[in-house]
């Protein structure tokens, strides 16, 4: 009898070991967790998302690459959040961790871009801070290229690690990362995820950099009402176009500042403030040496004053 008092007690120890165990177990499944999702992306504003959903550093040149390289769409980075579990939880601070160069648990969180609503499930917002319902996602996109070159340069072995990165509240210190396994293993000198190493043309560099840093839409607060419409992102590529086709070749820098100013003001912005962005283009055109096309490239005006000039000479010598 003794035995047998031993072995029923064993097995009730046992079974509410198991017991145990599996309401810690069901505590962490319906409790707050996030999956962390990190994968190149390439935006056309207002227009098209297209994902790589592999996690991999890779895009492929295609036609939608090509919008990329002749400056009509931004390469950004997804970053997708989800919430497997049964209770909503609240994220923040969705960026980038940064491994190999020479900081220990380094996080950050570059410059956002935001969707609208029809982009559907792939909709990106700017939060930093954003509540997540049970079986929900959030997903956000990150200018990574305004942070990765600085980060690179500085780079003691010339090679930085990526993945996604949000802090999740109330659950600990640490952060929620992507996969390990899928992580961005990125080289000095890189400029592109879009395989063969393209050549793209100074528009694109030159729009990439300060399509940023241009209001997004109009915004008359504590502007002065001499001051006229501010120039806005949706007009950049416009006014890009037009002043780089009044130059054969790569101009000093104030003289291309000096055209865009002009188209500016007669926009209708009476105080252009282009000089910075201006100033972080030619820095970035200085980085792209040898990946880049002839100038003209891709501008339209140019295109079309040569078309004309032509056909004036040939009108010229048929007559």
């Amino acid at each position: 009898m003794a035995t047998w008092a031993l072995v029923v007690s064993l097995l009730s120890f046992l079974i509410a070991l198991v017991a145990l165990g599996w309401q810690v177990f069901k505590h962490f499944l319906d409790g707050g967790r996030v999956k962390v999702y990190l994968n190149t992306a390439i935006l056309e504003p207002e227009f098209m998302l297209a994902v790589n959903r592999s996690g991999r550093f890779a895009l492929r040149d295609d036609s939608v690459a090509r919008s990329v390289k002749y400056g009509k769409a931004l390469e950004v980075a997804q970053l997708v959040v989800e919430n497997p579990g049964r209770v909503p939880v609240t994220v923040y601070s969705p960026g980038l961790s940064i491994s190999g160069h020479g900081k220990k648990d380094h996080s950050l969180v570059p410059r956002m871009f935001a969707t609208g609503a029809s982009f559907g499930p792939d909709e990106a917002i700017k939060d930093t801070v954003v509540r997540v319902e049970p079986y929900g996602r959030v997903t956000f996109l990150l200018d990574h290229w305004s942070v990765l070159p600085g980060l690179l340069s500085a780079a003691p072995r010339r090679r930085v690690v990526v993945r996604g990165f949000v802090g999740v509240a109330g659950r600990t210190n640490r952060p929620q990362k992507s996969s390990w396994s899928r992580r961005w293993r990125l080289r000095k000198g890189v400029y592109t995820a879009i395989k063969g190493s393209p050549e793209f043309t100074p528009l694109s560099v030159i729009w990439r950099e300060m399509y940023g840093r241009i209001p997004e839409r109009e915004d008359e607060t504590n502007r002065h009402s001499n001051a006229g419409s501010r120039i806005t992102r949706g007009m950049l590529r416009y006014m890009l176009d037009e002043a780089m086709s009044r130059f054969d070749e790569r101009p000093d820098r104030a003289q291309l500042t000096e055209a865009l100013n002009e188209i500016a003001k007669r926009e209708g912005d009476g105080h252009p403030a282009l000089n910075s962005a201006v100033f972080q283009a030619y820095e970035a055109l200085d980085r792209m040496t040898g990946h880049l096309t002839a100038w003209s490239e891709g501008l339209f005006h140019f295109e079309r004053e040569r078309k004309e000039v032509n056909k004036n000479g040939a009108t010229g010598v048929a007559d």
